[in-house]
């Protein structure tokens, strides 16, 4: 058995570790081990905890001293599957009272390649974003240099093309900024005190327009002496014009987007402002994946009403910023309701 000052470090380790014996019985779990794998893995043979065929391998080549130290990569099946960076090495004879023993560490790093595979696909989706509209202008300054050439229809028609594309990416581009920016500084929460009702008032009225010309109307409703809250006004005027522009770009004609801010009955020092819309609804199939960038339910109506697939992206990372959070329920055919939840703002 290990010594008593080796098993007091290998429990100060947030990483889980076990010491097995010669026949691969697991005599030692640390800590973050048994928090893991179960208090009972001890005295388990190490294939029924860590159900891998290249674990077993691995262990067995050091434990003939085939190889002092083997590092591989797995993957377990947890709730979700989790990946592990493994290593396995004999112990000294001196820690295990000359027996053949050998130690096996398993660190989480699902985050790490969840982060990887994250940055693929940013990278591919900003690189296909950019490209259908760089492709169109492409064509259309051809078209201008030949066939359309003294065409003052065709030219007229093809400006205004090329300014729609040029705007999207325009668009794309400030809201990678945005995120970018944001990301940066979602660890610092912000320390100014803000008025909700002033900055929804101000949203509301900056968004009529639209909302005229997609005849929805845009009903208000704030609760009386409205606490305060900590945060970045422009910030937040940003989550709020986000979310109640697609509460009117998606809702029925002539219905209305209502917005609601009040104390929220279900906990104390938090305010509920929720947006909820007169539209289509969303499958809940899709909802845990809205705040997701590039995600979109249907692409080329959302491509059509202009938008980038990044703007649920940076309402989330205002709000992680914020230390609050949006819940988002819906009903195919009946709407939706997006509500942020802000912590107030601490009275002396």
């Amino acid at each position: 058995m290990l010594k008593k000052s080796v098993q007091t470090i290998l429990n100060g380790l947030s990483v889980a570790v076990f010491v097995i014996d010669a026949k691969q019985i697991i005599r030692f779990g640390n800590i973050a081990a048994q928090e893991r794998f179960g208090i009972d893995a001890v005295e388990d043979d190490l294939l029924s905890v860590i159900p891998a065929k290249e674990c077993q391998k691995a262990a067995e080549r050091v434990l003939k001293n085939d190889e002092t130290t083997v590092s591989l990569e797995l993957t377990l099946q947890d709730v979700v599957p989790t990946t592990f960076r493994m290593i396995v090495t004999r112990l000294d004879a001196e820690l295990t009272g000359k027996k053949a023993r050998a130690i096996i560490s398993l660190e989480d790093i699902s985050h790490i390649r969840e982060a990887e595979q994250m940055r693929i696909d940013f990278v591919a989706n900003v690189s296909h974003e950019l490209r259908s509209p760089l492709t169109s202008l492409s064509g259309f300054i051809e078209t201008l240099q030949g066939a359309a050439k003294d065409d003052p229809i065709a030219r007229e028609r093809f400006l205004d093309l090329m300014l729609n594309d040029a705007q999207r990416m325009s668009r794309l581009i400030g809201d990678l900024l945005s995120l970018s920016k944001l990301q940066a500084s979602e660890r610092v929460a912000p320390q100014e005190t803000v008025n909700l009702d002033t900055i929804l008032r101000r949203v509301v009225a900056s968004l009529e327009p639209i909302s005229n010309t997609e005849e929805t109307s845009i009903v208000l409703f704030v609760s009386d002496n409205l606490p305060m809250v900590v945060g970045d006004a422009d910030e937040l005027t940003q989550v709020f014009q986000n979310l109640i522009e697609n509460g009117i770009k998606y809702s029925k004609r002539g219905t209305e987007v209502i917005i609601t801010a009040e104390a929220d009955p279900s906990h104390d020092n938090q305010l509920r402002i929720s947006v909820r819309d007169h539209g289509e609804g969303i499958d809940p199939q899709h909802i845990p994946r809205l705040t997701e960038r590039f995600y979109r339910i249907d692409k080329g109506r959302s491509r059509d009403m202009g938008g980038t697939g990044l703007g649920l992206a940076i309402v989330k990372h205002i709000l992680i910023r914020h230390r609050a959070y949006l819940h988002i329920d819906s009903n195919l055919g009946l709407g939706s309701i997006f509500s942020v939840f802000l912590p107030v703002a601490e009275t002396e």
